[in-house]
């Protein structure tokens, strides 16, 4: 699908009464837009210039900073909530293109971040100078080497777990719509189909105890994180539709906890959606 892979994420947080009409949180979009989108509503309301490359995903500590990894030059990002874009460092992994390069970044929501390769090595990221440091190779599907339109991934966790999902919908390495639970201490993890979606996920996180969902065709979900099962609670304009498939330029990708309730924000608490996963042009 596109040429640049991007990770769009969104750092929910929930927006004063007067302001918007649900639950709310910041995020950036397949096209590196940063800003907040309305979760009942799917509005969304730019902050500040963007990047000019697409993110991996986006982790960090509730009300931010946020961060993310540049999918081209391979740098770590830190996002103000004001949309304030700085280079903190180089991870050394180059673009995110197999084996070695970031697939998907995001976060526990102490703002621990993680980082997964396309060999399906978790790294711990330093939020200080954005090098990443190996604590393992996970036994995860095989992913393909690059996001060439038939793979999505988003990346999250809650407060001890991290939660990724995958799917690869043909070729050789064709895996269906499955999450998988991982303890980034000890690695030990655990995987669920996924069912009742309408198309892929590209973004996922946590508000409290639930996990939400963004798909590829803008549907809003929750999952049920014990069964699996999917529930549809809003719709966001993903750029992508079943009627008129293509890149999802302003689809979901990941987002992070948000802080406590304030005078400019109200609360929704602990979301973490990651990082949808990006696509190349066919």
């Amino acid at each position: 699908m596109r040429k640049t892979t991007t990770a769009c994420l969104l750092a929910l947080t929930l927006t004063a009464a007067s302001a918007l009409g649900g639950p709310a949180g910041y995020v950036t979009n397949f096209s590196g837009a940063f800003g907040v989108i309305d979760l009942t509503s799917g509005v969304f309301t730019p902050i500040g210039p963007g990047m000019t490359n697409s993110p991996d995903g986006l982790g960090g500590a509730p009300g931010g900073p946020f961060y993310t990894v540049d999918s081209v030059t391979g740098h770590t990002l830190r996002i103000t909530p004001g949309g304030v874009v700085t280079d903190i460092g180089d991870t050394g992994t180059g673009s995110n293109n197999g084996p070695n390069g970031v697939s998907v970044i995001g976060s526990l929501t102490s703002g621990a971040l993680y980082a997964l390769d396309f060999s399906n090595r978790l790294f711990s990221i330093d939020s200080g100078n954005g090098t990443l440091a190996l604590l393992g190779t996970l036994p995860l599907p095989q992913q393909e080497d690059a996001y060439v339109g038939n793979m999505t991934t988003s990346f999250n966790g809650n407060a001890t777990h991290l939660f990724y999902s995958l799917e690869i919908s043909e070729g050789p390495n064709t895996t269906g719509p499955t999450l998988f639970e991982i303890d980034p201490l000890t690695l030990q993890m655990t995987s669920l189909g996924l069912t009742n979606l309408t198309s892929r996920i590209i973004g996922s996180g946590f508000i409290g105890d639930t996990l939400y969902a963004f798909t590829e065709f803008g549907d809003i979900v929750t999952i049920n994180t014990a069964t699996g099962v999917a529930a549809g609670v809003g719709h966001y304009e993903s750029g992508s539709s079943a009627d008129a498939p293509g890149p999802p330029f302003t689809g979901i990708f990941g987002v992070v906890a948000t802080p406590e309730p304030s005078a400019a924000w109200l609360s929704a608490g602990g979301l973490i959606v990651m990082a949808w996963r990006r696509f190349r042009r066919r």
